[in-house]
């Protein structure tokens, strides 16, 4: 208990010193380039599930319009 406390109290310790050393306007900086960054990670993410998913539609429909198609000859 004693070591998770005193790791928690140095932890809070280094926050406030790292943001002693910054100005309020340095802290919004970075926390807007963090943000900026996650959204640009979400966003490709995004997209690449978005073609996946569409792609596999793309094959699905083909193949069920081939296969339309066969049945028509065949009858």
């Amino acid at each position: 208990m004693e070591k998770s406390s005193s790791f928690i109290t140095y932890l809070i310790g280094a926050i406030m010193m790292w943001s002693a050393r910054h100005t309020v306007q340095d802290i919004a900086f970075m926390v807007g380039a963090l943000v900026a960054v996650a959204t640009l990670g979400i966003n490709i993410a995004n997209f690449f599930i978005n073609w996946h998913y569409r792609r596999k539609t793309w094959r699905l429909l083909q193949q069920r319009q081939t296969g339309r198609n066969e049945d028509e000859f065949n009858s």
